[in-house]
């Protein structure tokens, strides 16, 4: 099994321009694809088998093919959730009181830790997707590729001395309603292997729109 991402224009045929050239090598178990602003798309893909390099290649060659990203290695089953249901389960074991809480933000917590080493040791050589910024980025819109925020944008790592190092919007994070645990956790996650550090994170909410802040 192999677990492929691509950000890509927001175009339309490339879908299918995609899947031409990935269909001479494995077949699609599933696709899910997300629209986190109106110029940019990103496509998940679950793949039977893996892909040569010149297939990966001819991936990168396609006219509006940003990134690609491909591994064995997937740090999870995606799945598309129902966010609605979701939150609606989440809010009701938060008011049963107990740990969870902060089992969620373990949870979220080693989800990104698992995301971004994951990304880190691609087996492809792919020298876009090593830069942490990047990898930073395309790891926060997977939220929104797994239903777990409507959209992601201004996502920034910046890792500078003083200020911020890292900075992104999400709106309608699941989670919203019971505090946000598991969102802080895998951003959490995110940094904590991308920039090596321990950080800390504020969340300004305004309605259904969480912008985070995450300083060492």
């Amino acid at each position: 099994m192999t677990l492929l991402v691509i950000r890509a224009a927001n175009r339309r045929g490339m879908l299918h321009e995609i899947t031409g050239v990935i269909k001479d090598h494995a077949s699609i178990e599933w696709v899910f694809v997300s629209i986190p602003s109106e110029s940019e798309r990103v496509i998940a893909m679950r793949l039977s088998d893996s892909l040569p390099i010149n297939a990966i290649e001819r991936l990168r060659g396609i006219n509006g093919v940003h990134d690609v990203w491909a591994s064995h290695e997937a740090p999870m089953e995606l799945v598309g959730f129902d966010r609605e249901i979701l939150r609606s389960i989440l809010i009701y074991m938060v008011q049963s009181g107990g740990e969870l809480h902060s089992f969620l933000n373990k949870l979220g917590y080693e989800m990104g830790v698992s995301m971004a080493s994951t990304m880190l040791r691609t087996k492809y050589i792919i020298p876009a997707i090593t830069d942490p910024a990047r990898i930073f980025e395309t790891a926060v819109e997977m939220l929104v590729v797994m239903n777990l925020a409507r959209s992601a944008e201004d996502v920034k790592l910046n890792n500078e001395k003083g200020g911020y190092v890292a900075s992104l919007s999400l709106t309608e994070p699941f989670d919203l309603d019971a505090g946000l645990p598991f969102t802080r956790g895998y951003i959490l996650g995110l940094t904590k292997v991308l920039l090596k550090c321990d950080c800390s994170i504020d969340a300004v909410i305004s309605k259904s729109r969480v912008n985070f802040y995450v300083k060492k």
